[in-house]
């Protein structure tokens, strides 16, 4: 009876150990075909991408721009459509509004009240520094785009800055054009970023660009220098 048991038991164990070991080699084909097929996706990707495919192009300048780091609560989105037959990215950068902007200047000691209070940008100098982040994230994003481009499919850049805010008048969110500019790449490869004044090299290529920014005056894109 008790060598019964014991072979009953043993037999018990053996199975539970053969169901384990087949779902543990299920489980690993199943990784082994899901690795296999990540791999083939990038592979064709890589293939897309050196021959200009228009997806590739797009998907690759996406996850480049995507990987840019910006301050903490400063969200930049990103649009590119890629024409193969001129080698252009047209790209468009979405901002957030100025009232998103910080707009303190310091903090001081308020001795009469115990308290620490803000003390506010004047407003020469928060117009200023919204124009900057204009001016600095157009350049930054030509640079980012023609530095990553490694095979030189893209040759020109038409580049667009803006941002979407409430219209008082219809109270319907709405696209306000803030600088606009058309990059060749052998123009701008001459250009020592490291050097520059972001707002004379905007000027340098013809740019369009809002007189005030930080009172979403929108730039005349149709007065753009093409490429």
């Amino acid at each position: 009876m008790i060598q019964e048991q014991h072979a009953a038991a043993q037999q018990a164990r053996a199975e539970a150990l053969r169901i384990e070991v087949d779902r543990y080699k299920e489980e690993c084909a199943k990784r082994d075909k899901e690795v296999a097929e990540h791999n083939a996706s990038i592979d064709q990707f890589i293939t897309n991408l050196s021959y200009g495919a228009v997806d590739a192009v797009q998907e690759y300048i996406s996850i480049v721009l995507a990987n840019s780091i910006y301050p903490e609560g400063f969200e930049v989105e990103h649009e590119a459509e890629f024409d193969p037959e001129n080698a252009e990215l047209a790209l468009r950068v979405l901002i957030p509004a100025p009232n998103s902007i910080p707009s303190i200047k310091s903090y001081r000691y308020v001795k009469a009240s115990d308290e620490i209070a803000p003390v506010a940008l004047a407003q020469k100098d928060a117009k200023d520094r919204y124009a900057g982040v204009v001016h600095q994230i157009a350049l930054r994003t030509l640079h980012e785009v023609f530095e990553s481009d490694r095979r030189a499919l893209i040759q020109t850049i038409s580049l667009e800055v803006g941002t979407e805010t409430i219209n008082p008048a219809t109270g319907r969110e709405t696209y306000v054009l803030l600088a606009a500019v058309g990059a060749p790449r052998d123009a701008f490869s001459e250009v020592e970023l490291s050097g520059v004044i972001p707002s004379a090299t905007l000027e340098h290529f013809g740019a369009s660009v809002s007189k005030n920014p930080l009172g979403l005056v929108p730039a005349n894109s149709a007065g753009v220098r093409r490429s």
